[in-house]
């Protein structure tokens, strides 16, 4: 068993788990979010103290699911001592585990435009708060004070795109319609645009340009690569505001046990584990997708 602790270890590495998500232990069946509409500025006056009131905005509830799987060791593995061949069996049980993580991760990501995605025959929910999908054209207000808002292209990585997805940001309304405190600061894209994005966000001058200026963007932004995410997708994400809104619920940690059957003599090894992940809100990043 410590093997197999090892391989998801090494595996959690390099996922986007810990990297994006934030990362919970739940003890309820569920567990529901909401968020405040927001308040007005500070107020110069030597008089009473201006009280604001405020609402609740729209909640989330994401329900935990169960994931289950198994594999079989034939006994005669066991009475010859192969042991290589065992951790090689027990090793695909995790590489499984593993994998089934990283595309449930990524789904509220590769399915951003949608309001559900489909795995393992079961249909996930992943809209936001406000019931539109993470990239929306037309996130409504809750209170009616603000206008629809958009955090939703299809532009491809480029230095001028880049600027527009800030822009974008820069924008973003509360609620009731005041400005926004959300500012891009790290970039997550699809491994075959990685060459681009570092050399956007690293060269030490403009891109393509013979004059010597300044590049703007080096070293300004966290960068996040992933061959799990959808070709030519990326996303301008402000951390800070993400942590706030994007959670992966842990119920049940992946537990591994084992034991013999009586009937066939093999040796059988069972994983479960019991889970929730999503988007409360959609304040945190602009979608790009380009088609």
């Amino acid at each position: 068993m410590a093997f197999l602790a090892r391989e998801e270890a090494d595996f959690a590495k390099d996922s986007i788990k810990n990297k994006l998500y934030n990362v919970r232990k739940s003890k309820h069946y569920s567990e529901s979010f909401a968020g405040l509409t927001g308040i007005g500025p500070f107020v110069p006056t030597d008089a009473q103290i201006p009280y604001d009131s405020f609402e609740e905005t729209y909640s989330k509830t994401m329900i935990h699911t169960v994931f289950k799987k198994g594999i079989e060791i034939k006994r005669e593995l066991i009475d010859d001592s192969r042991i290589m061949d065992m951790e090689g069996l027990a090793g695909m049980l995790i590489d499984s585990w593993n994998a089934t993580m990283e595309e449930l991760l990524h789904a509220p990501f590769n399915n951003c435009a949608a309001t559900t995605f489909a795995f393992g025959g079961k249909n996930f929910d992943i809209s936001v708060a406000d019931g539109q999908a993470l990239a929306s054209n037309a996130h409504p207000s809750k209170t009616g004070k603000g206008s629809d808002q958009d955090n939703y292209t299809t532009n491809a990585f480029s230095i001028a795109n880049l600027k527009t997805a800030e822009d974008m940001m820069k924008d973003f309304k509360t609620d009731i319609g005041q400005k926004g405190n959300c500012k891009v600061d790290t970039i997550f894209a699809a491994y075959n645009i990685r060459n681009e994005v570092f050399e956007a966000l690293n060269s030490a001058g403009k891109v393509n340009s013979g004059d010597n200026n300044v590049n703007p963007y080096k070293d300004k932004f966290n960068v996040v690569i992933s061959d799990w995410l959808n070709d030519n997708y990326w996303f301008a994400i402000d951390s800070r505001v993400m942590k706030r809104n994007l959670y992966f619920l842990e119920r049940v940690p992946l537990e591994v046990k084992s034991q013999k059957d009586f009937n066939s003599s093999n040796w059988q090894i069972g994983a479960y584990a019991r889970n929730a992940l999503g988007a409360r809100s959609w304040e945190w990043v602009v979608c790009n997708c380009p088609a």
